[in-house]
C-alpha cells in the first residue's frame, strides 16, 4: 500500500503548531540520496546548491540521520502533474522515484498556499511494522517569493526569505519530522529568527531514527534466555516512533565477529510469536509469525556486525491463546571456523591485544556449532592467541563453565570440572606453561551428554590467561563459548 503526503509547508506567517511530530514516517536505512545540482546563485553570491548542501551537513553532523549529496540537477517534479482539483494539497503522478530540489512556481502544477514559502512531497509505502517507510522526498520552493543566503534575524518577505532556514526546516520534513512547537525549533512550523538546528530539532530526529534503542535493549549471546512479555514492556509503536503496531516487544542486541549461520527460534506455551531481526540501522532483515504454529524461527547467514532480535507478538491472538505470556528465545550458529569471542575484560583492569575463540564440533573440527542433542559425541575447543606482549612468558590458562541454574563450575587441572565455592575464591589454573602464540585449549574431549546425566542443559565457557610476574591479573572474555544440548 502506496500514499503521497505532504509532508509541510513553511509558511512567512504564524500558524497554530503542536509538539515535535514524529509519526513512524521514516527512511528504513536511516540515509536518503538527494540531486543538489539546483541552478542558480543568491543575491549574496552564495549557489543555491552550495546552500542547500551546508544545510544537509547541519543534519549530518547532529542527528542520526545522513543526507548524501548527488551533484547533478533533478526536477523535484518529475513524475508530477496538475491534479483535478486546482486546490489539492498534493498534485497527480507517481514522481519518479528520486529526491529533487528546486524553485517552482507552482506545486507541481498546484497552486501554493497563501505566505507558503515551500513545500515537500513525500511519498510512502506501508511497511509490516505498522509503520511507514519514505520512498521519494521532493522539494519545491516558491519562485514567486524572495530569497537571499544570509544569518541572523528574519528581515521579512517584502524583502528577502534566508534559502537555508528553510531549506533546513524542508529538510526536516525529508527526513520525517513534523512540526514542533517550541518558537526556537527550526522545525516550528513559520520561519522566524533561528538558522540553526536546534536541541528539539535534533532530539526529534535522533528519536525517529533511533530505532531498537528506543526500547530497553538486552544482550543476546549465542545459547538460550526466557523472557516474558507483559504489560508494561516496550511496544513496537514505541520502537519504530510512531505507526499503528502497538504489540508488546523485547529487544535484544546480537553481536557477531565474523560472518555466521544463525538460527534464531521463538517459542512459547501461550503466545502467537514473532521474530523480528534488524540490522544495526533497524532496517528489517526477516520477520516470521510462525505460520500456522505459535512457535517462530528465521535462519540467516549474517556478515559481522550489530543486529536486533525482536521477541514480538500481536496486538490480537490469531493462532494461540494470548498477547502476553513467557517464552523462550534460542541463538544458534554453524560455522567452518572457531567464533571469535567478543567484549575482551580482565580481573584488575588491564588491557590485551589477545583474541579469544572457541566453539562445538562433533566432526573434529570441520565445522563448529553450539548446540548438539544429548547423545551425539562432541568436543569443546576455545583458543587463544596470546599478546605478544605476554608470549614466551611463563603463565597459566583457566577455564570456567556457566551453568543455566546461575552456578559456576572451574576446570581442576586433576578434578575436571569442580564448583567454583565463591565469587571471591581463587580460580584453580588449569595448565601452567610458557605461553606460545596460540593455545589451543581443550575444554571438552568425546562429551556425551547422555553419559553425564544431562538429557538437556546450556553452559557458557570461558578461558582465560595470565602471566606469572602479574599472578593477580587475568585475562578473559565476557561473551561465551555457548553450549546448547537438547534431548
Amino acid at each position: 500500500m502506496r500514499k503521497w503526503i505532504v509532508a509541510a509547508a513553511i509558511v512567512a506567517s504564524t500558524m497554530s503548531a503542536y509538539s515535535y511530530d514524529i509519526n513512524g514516517t521514516r527512511w528504513p536505512s536511516a540515509s536518503t540520496h538527494i540531486h543538489t545540482g539546483m541552478p542558480g546563485i543568491s543575491p549574496s553570491g552564495v549557489s543555491w546548491s552550495q546552500a542547500l548542501q551546508s544545510a544537509m551537513q547541519e543534519w549530518n553532523r547532529n542527528t542520526l540521520f545522513t543526507f548524501d549529496s548527488i551533484a547533478s540537477y533533478r526536477d523535484p517534479c518529475a513524475g508530477y502533474r496538475s491534479s483535478s482539483s486546482p486546490n489539492s494539497d498534493f498534485p497527480a503522478g507517481n514522481g519518479d522515484g528520486l529526491n529533487g530540489v528546486d524553485f517552482t512556481s507552482s506545486v507541481c502544477g498546484n497552486n501554493y498556499g497563501a505566505n507558503v514559502l515551500a513545500v515537500t512531497l513525500v511519498y510512502t509505502e506501508s511497511n509490516r511494522l505498522g509503520s511507514w517507510d519514505i520512498e521519494e522526498a521532493d522539494i519545491v520552493f516558491n519562485r514567486n517569493l524572495v530569497f537571499d543566503i544570509y544569518d541572523g534575524p528574519i528581515r521579512g518577505t517584502t524583502n528577502a526569505t534566508d534559502f537555508t532556514r528553510v531549506a533546513l526546516h524542508e529538510l526536516g520534513h525529508v527526513i520525517g519530522l513534523g512540526h514542533s512547537n517550541s518558537p526556537q525549533a527550526i522545525m516550528r512550523p513559520s520561519i522566524g529568527s533561528t538558522f540553526t538546528l536546534q536541541a528539539d530539532d535534533i532530539d526529534g530526529a535522533n528519536r525517529l531514527y533511533g530505532g531498537f534503542t528506543n526500547c530497553p535493549v538486552a544482550r543476546l549471546d549465542f545459547g538460550s534466555v526466557s523472557g516474558q512479555l507483559q504489560s508494561g514492556d516496550c511496544t513496537v509503536q514505541t520502537l519504530m516512533a510512531g505507526g499503528t503496531d502497538t504489540s508488546l516487544v523485547d529487544v535484544y542486541q546480537l553481536e557477531l565477529q565474523q560472518t555466521t549461520q544463525v538460527s534464531l527460534s521463538m517459542t512459547s506455551p501461550s503466545l502467537d510469536s514473532v521474530l523480528v531481526l534488524m540490522n544495526s540501522k533497524s532496517q528489517v532483515i526477516e520477520i516470521d509469525d510462525g505460520g500456522q504454529g505459535c512457535n517462530s524461527s528465521i535462519n540467516r547467514t549474517l556478515a559481522a556486525g550489530t543486529y536486533a532480535v525482536l521477541a514480538n507478538t500481536f496486538v490480537s491472538p490469531t493462532k494461540c491463546l494470548g498477547k502476553s505470556g513467557p517464552y523462550q528465545l534460542t541463538a544458534s550458529y554453524q560455522s567452518s571456523t572457531l567464533l571469535t569471542q567478543g567484549r575482551k575484560t580482565s580481573f584488575l583492569g588491564g588491557t590485551t591485544a589477545a583474541i579469544f575463540s572457541g566453539g562445538v564440533t562433533i566432526n573434529n573440527g570441520q565445522s563448529y556449532r553450539n548446540a548438539v542433542t544429548s547423545t551425539q559425541k562432541f568436543d569443546v575447543v576455545g583458543r587463544i592467541t596470546i599478546d605478544p606482549l605476554h608470549r614466551n612468558k611463563p603463565g597459566f590458562i583457566v577455564v570456567a563453565a556457566l551453568l543455566d541454574d546461575g552456578n559456576i563450575l572451574v576446570k581442576h587441572p586433576l578434578n575436571g570440572f569442580v564448583p567454583l565455592m565463591s565469587e571471591s575464591a581463587s580460580i584453580p589454573i588449569a595448565t601452567s606453561k610458557v605461553l606460545g602464540s596460540i593455545e589451543t585449549v581443550d575444554i571438552l574431549s568425546n562429551a556425551v551428554a547422555a553419559q553425564m546425566g544431562f538429557s538437556q542443559i546450556t553452559v557458557g565457557f570461558l578461558v582465560g590467561y595470565g602471566v606469572n610476574e602479574n599472578p593477580g591479573e587475568l585475562y578473559f572474555h565476557e561473551e561465551p563459548i555457548s553450549l546448547v544440548v537438547t534431548p
